[in-house]
């Protein structure tokens, strides 16, 4: 996702669908093409294309993009996605939004080579007053051998950039901001798990003050 317009009452950002189109295509043509050269090598493996073709079938399905504004001057955050399967057009006041929160999973690989490669896909969450929540994916993930002692360069533009969008988001709307890597816990989390664990150690001191009776 990228940031079209910016201004201090206005944010418009943006997340194509052109890449998931382009590479489904090529998943449908590809495995047309290899269903076609097994079948003329009287080959069994013919599935295998038909499996490409049946992914990149659903990738064009699922695959939309998605229009993000942030309007001061209405006081709303309008969230519009379009797909082959439809349009929907979704928009919800300033004032009903407690946060926002950009949630970082972060997964490593080694490829072929043995060299690390790490895969980073960042959500953005609209955390409500009510307790609804509002996420958008803003990367499909990423991947690259570009490297400087070992670390991921390529990593550190792409936070920024995806920071860049929650922040500005929170300064338009006036609502905290949060970054947080999935497997972290927060404030809210830590108190609930002290609070089950106290709970635990009550109910246990009652069964032993309180045996069962034979």
């Amino acid at each position: 996702m990228k940031i079209i317009q910016d201004s201090p009452t206005y944010l418009e950002c943006k997340k194509s669908a052109l890449f998931g189109y382009i590479f489904s295509i090529i998943l449908m043509v590809g495995g047309v093409i290899g269903v076609i050269v097994m079948f003329m090598k009287s080959s069994s493996q013919w599935w295998i294309g038909l499996i490409a073709l049946a992914i990149g079938i659903l990738i064009l399905f699922l695959t939309k993009s998605i229009t993000l504004i942030a309007d001061g001057n209405i006081k709303q955050v309008k969230i519009a996605t379009k797909s082959l399967l439809g349009a929907s057009d979704n928009a919800y006041a300033f004032h009903d939004i407690k946060e926002i929160v950009i949630e970082e999973d972060r997964q490593y690989e080694r490829d072929s080579d043995g060299n690390r490669k790490d895969k980073t896909s960042f959500v953005l969450i609209f955390n409500f007053h009510n307790g609804y929540q509002e996420a958008i994916n803003l990367t499909s993930g990423s991947s690259s051998s570009i490297s400087v002692g070992g670390v991921n360069m390529s990593r550190f533009s792409q936070n920024n950039a995806v920071m860049n969008i929650g922040q500005r988001l929170s300064e338009v709307i006036v609502v905290p901001f949060n970054h947080k890597r999935r497997g972290d816990m927060d404030l809210g989390d830590v108190v609930n798990s002290v609070g089950q664990v106290i709970k635990q150690v009550k109910q246990a001191n009652q069964d032993n003050q309180n045996p069962p009776q034979a």
